[in-house]
């Protein structure tokens, strides 16, 4: 019997060191990568400005990518007779506000360095980020902000929008999508909430936690406002984003 016993133990030994052996060889390893624009502007004060052609009167697409090639965004550009203008998304160092709709941060500043991203979404210049190799990079999340031009357009108003007041909201969402464009979920973030008259939106970076979109090849990110109308949101469509952070995955 105590022969028996000794080889039962020796053998469920053997079986539990080799199922670990086997659950180290599968164990999966989980990076985070901050992504960087730091070193794609040379100047102070400048922005990304695209070298393709402006057709007067048309809303052009052109794309870019961070620093290290994990991600493309896209970038829309036009001259609508005032110079340069952008939607979707771009990548700026400018720390100057005092225009009432400056897509500058509130706060004046990036997260981290000098360079941020800020962005314009709408039904015609859809604000799209992809992952260039989503079989190795998902998406974990971003640090985000209130441009000036959406702060003023919210607590003082302007010739389309009205001042908050309790119950009003200013709502960041992003939707993942496969490479089959369809939807792998959605994550929300408040950029304004109003609880009462007395309350403001968000002046600093916050964090968005986009990891619910996980499985996503590309994300678009969209904006919503209690302050709708007849021709849609009246609230300025502007906000900032910097410190990307990405998953990088390997086994």
């Amino acid at each position: 019997m105590k022969k028996l016993s000794l080889f039962f133990i020796t053998c469920l030994s053997a079986f539990i060191f080799c199922s670990c052996d086997k659950d180290d060889e599968n164990t999966t390893t989980v990076v985070p990568v901050s992504i960087s624009l730091e070193n794609k502007l040379t100047e102070d004060n400048t922005e990304f400005i695209s070298e393709k052609e402006i057709t007067p009167g048309t809303s052009t697409l052109d794309t870019f990518q961070d620093s290290n090639g994990l991600l493309t965004f896209d970038h829309y550009f036009a001259d609508w007779g005032s110079g340069y203008s952008f939607s979707a998304f771009t990548y700026m160092n400018k720390t100057d506000n005092s225009a009432s709709n400056s897509p500058v941060p509130y706060c004046k500043k990036a997260k981290t360095g000098k360079v941020y991203l800020a962005v314009n979404p709408s039904d015609y210049s859809p604000a799209i980020m992809t992952i260039n190799n989503p079989s190795i990079y998902t998406i974990n999340g971003a640090w985000v902000t209130n441009s000036t031009y959406a702060y003023n357009s919210m607590t003082i108003g302007d010739s389309y929008a009205t001042a908050f007041k309790k119950d009003s909201y200013f709502k960041l969402t992003a939707t993942g999508f496969d490479a089959n464009n369809n939807v792998t979920g959605t994550a929300e973030i408040y950029l304004a909430n109003y609880k009462s008259d007395n309350d403001k939106p968000v002046t600093e970076w916050i964090w968005f936690d986009m990891s619910p979109l996980m499985a996503a090849v590309k994300i678009q990110f969209s904006l919503t406002s209690s302050d709708t109308g007849e021709f849609g949101m009246n609230t300025a469509a502007y906000f900032c984003m910097d410190d990307i952070v990405l998953n990088k995955i390997s086994l």
